[in-house]
Parts: structure tokens; sequence; C-alpha cells
């Protein structure tokens, strides 16, 4: 069972990889400060936001559902507690 850190993780490298993005430039499209971006890839940050989430999506030119819209983001994939 994954975090839902973990899992944000993953799909940020994945999108990132694909636009070939790095952790600065996506500070710079979403509005999301370098320093939280690099927290979360460092996994340091604790709960990340859906305000976070929102600002992330868009800077990499999606919507939320969108980068939410995959199984790994399932309740029964996920360790909640």
């Amino acid at each position: 069972m994954k975090s839902i850190n973990d899992v944000v993780i993953e799909r940020l490298c994945k999108f990132m990889g694909e636009r070939n993005l790095t952790q600065y430039k996506l500070s710079q499209l979403s509005g999301v400060p370098f320093p939280t971006i690099k927290s979360i890839m460092q996994h340091r940050t604790k709960g990340i936001t859906l305000k976070t989430i929102i600002m992330i999506a868009d800077g990499l030119g999606m919507t939320p559902s969108e980068f939410l819209d995959h199984e790994s983001f399932l309740a029964e994939n996920l360790e909640l507690e």
C-alpha cells in the first residue's frame, strides 16, 4: 500500500518526464513555490493539499481530475490511516 503522497510523486514524475520539466520549471508554471515542489519530491511533505494539486495540475496543463484519474488513487489502493 502506498500513501497519497507517494502516488502524487509518481504522477508528478510521470507528467514532468513526459513534458521534460524540471522541478523549478514546474514551480514557475504552477505558481507553487519551488521549496514546496522540492519538499514534495523529496518525500518531506506530510500532506499535500488539494490547492497544491490544483495548482500543479494547472501548471502541467491539465485538470485536477486528469491528474487524479488513476487507479492508484482508489481508496482500496491507498494507505489512508
